[in-house]
């Protein structure tokens, strides 16, 4: 099966997506959700699952040798079916549990999965860096604001090589168009994540096809993400980034589909308007920070 990477730039819903996307995947899919966010894990917390079973477990468990199917013996198990691998609430732990499962996480692959990787904000040194390098798709959340905006363009400028398998979802309100934000910074947007606070904190303990959520405008767009990169990995060969450590080459006959990366003037020249040209926009909030927020 393959592996999907989530993760940010600047802190801003990581979890609440790979979450949205977990509880609304394909269900003739097997699926897993890995929560591998250095900074800790919040997703045991929300849901009332205790300690262990856990990444923590995992490590330890880890430590001995095996092979990658221990993962579902370290596993909760969200409404729907969803297997979830929760990371510990504690960053010190979060960061050593990864570091000690390592090679393990590194064959997520080899599972007869799907696998969501929650790898939080992509900060330099990040332990959850090599997950996201061996992921086949990678998948980054920003806010649609001047700030965070710049943040991004700044940290896809030394990585022209991942545009071929990056896509942006935006989360929340903010003034500028999917569309334009995807022509100023070269990378496709796949979808706007609503500011729905409520059904976020809900998925833990409820079915996205409830009839308590599968209205609700974060599970509606979640499920057509998840329906579409479902799809997509399946027209996908299998990717050898698993043993590489290194991106795949980009087919050649896809590489129209998807916007490439510009040159980091070409970025400049679009994005420095915004700031004279944003009008005031109403908001609904802040985008979500975490499942539990």
């Amino acid at each position: 099966m393959t592996v999907v990477s989530l993760g940010s730039v600047r802190s801003c819903g990581v979890t609440t997506l790979a979450l949205s996307l977990a509880t609304t995947w394909p269900p003739q899919r097997r699926l897993v959700l890995i929560e591998a966010d250095p900074a800790g894990g919040t997703l045991a917390a929300g849901s009332g699952w205790p300690a262990e079973p856990s990444l923590m477990s995992l490590a330890a468990a880890a430590r001995r040798g095996g092979e990658p199917a221990m993962v579902w013996e370290h596993c909760h198990e969200l409404p729907g079916g969803a297997a979830v691998l929760a990371g510990p609430s504690s960053a010190d732990h979060a960061r050593s549990a990864l570091g000690m499962a390592a090679d393990l996480l590194g064959r997520l692959d080899e599972l007869d999965a799907d696998v969501l990787v929650d790898c939080g904000r992509l900060e330099p040194g990040s332990a959850a860096h090599g997950l996201w390098l061996r992921a086949d798709r990678v998948v980054l959340a920003v806010r649609p604001r001047l700030a965070d905006l710049h943040a991004l363009a700044g940290w896809l400028e030394g990585r022209p090589s991942e545009g071929h398998r990056l896509g942006l979802v935006t989360v929340g309100d903010g003034p500028y168009p999917d569309s334009e934000i995807a022509d100023a910074l070269g990378v496709e947007v796949l979808a706007r994540l609503p500011w729905d606070p409520d059904a976020a904190s809900a998925l833990v303990s409820v079915p996205a096809s409830s009839r308590e959520l599968r209205l609700a405008p974060l599970v509606r767009t979640a499920r057509t993400l998840a329906d579409r990169l479902a799809t997509e990995l399946s027209d996908t060969a299998p990717s050898d980034t698993a043993l590489t450590g290194t991106a795949r080459a980009p087919d050649p006959s896809s590489t129209e589909k998807v916007p490439r990366a510009g040159s980091g003037a070409l970025r400049t020249r679009v994005l420095r308007p915004w700031r004279a040209e944003a009008k005031a926009h109403s908001t609904n909030g802040n985008a979500p920070e975490g499942v539990s927020q």
